[in-house]
């Protein structure tokens, strides 16, 4: 059964003490039919050898609770022993029972794109059992696409099964962040997806929940031929923020944010009289141009 209590973890770089509890949270993967083919609890031995094969560029990710105890692990593995393949890692996370749906496999999976991007990896393929729906739906919100799926791909329990293959390009991550994401994060988030198309990965968040953008934003952006109406405001949460490779902020005072990277310094739309908005429209466009050509070297 899910958990729907959610944890902020700590996530850091496994050592190998610690493989006595990825042994135990693997098996447990294992034993659920949830997570894998395999269908033979992992020994101590198989396991030191599995971690013999991780290196600094393959590594591994634990996942501990307030009381140091990992409940979940993560790690890169080689796609194929193929030098054009380098640029490409499979991935594996695995969550405690009693952690799941906690938070906990966003926190490893946020941790191990960082360390991929780190590592010159361009892309992270996954191979998940099709029924498997939680698990896709973490894959999902963290931005992989499914591929396809292999059907009748493995023999689990007597029963042929099907694996869906789910990949994530890597490109650097731009989070627009305000209080309510309902203005100029959003623009922000609208203008940097038209000046760099799929070169950068883009979102916005707020740090307080609301229901959707503010009408005269909707308005003005119209005007430029930008539809913003059924965006859909976003409360921030730790494995986006950690995931980003920068964090931009608007101009308001944000809570809970431990690092953040430029701020636009803008004034607030909401409320604005509609020449008011078209102004700081137009400085939010002209600060999203010039951060596109910086990220992409455009001259």
């Amino acid at each position: 059964m899910l958990n729907s209590q959610s944890v902020s973890p700590h996530v850091r770089i496994g050592i190998e003490p610690d493989l006595d509890a990825i042994r135990r949270i693997f098996n447990e993967g294992i034993e659920d039919r949830v997570a894998t083919l395999d269908d033979t609890p992992k020994s101590a031995a198989e396991m030191e050898t599995w971690w013999d094969e991780h290196d600094e560029r393959y590594s591994i990710f634990v996942a501990q609770d307030d009381s140091a105890n990992v409940v979940g692990w993560a790690s890169l593995n080689p796609y194929l022993h193929r030098c054009t393949y380098q640029g490409v890692a499979d991935l594996s996370v695995y969550v405690s029972r009693d952690h799941r749906g906690t938070g906990v496999g966003s926190a490893l999976l946020a941790a191990l794109e960082k360390h991929a991007k780190e590592r010159d990896f361009r892309k992270i393929v996954l191979f998940a059992l099709a029924s498997n729906a939680n698990g896709q739906g973490l894959y999902r919100k963290l931005g992989y696409r499914e591929v396809g799926v292999f059907r009748e791909q493995g023999l689990l329990e007597g029963r042929l099964v099907d694996v869906m293959a789910m990949e994530k390009i890597l490109r650097p991550f731009v989070l627009f962040v305000c209080r309510h994401n309902t203005g100029r994060s959003q623009m922000a988030e609208a203008f940097l997806r038209r000046y760099a198309g799929s070169a950068l990965e883009v979102a916005s968040a707020g740090t307080i929940a609301a229901d959707k953008p503010d009408s005269g934003v909707v308005a003005t952006m119209a005007e430029l031929e930008i539809d913003i109406s059924n965006a859909r405001p976003k409360v921030l949460d730790a494995a986006t923020m950690a995931r980003a490779d920068r964090i931009i902020t608007m101009g308001c005072d944000v809570e809970g944010v431990p690092r953040i990277d430029d701020d636009w310094g803008l004034p607030d739309p909401k409320a604005q009289p509609p020449e008011r908005v078209r102004k700081i429209r137009d400085m939010v466009n002209a600060k999203a141009e010039k951060l596109a050509k910086e990220l992409l070297a455009i001259p």
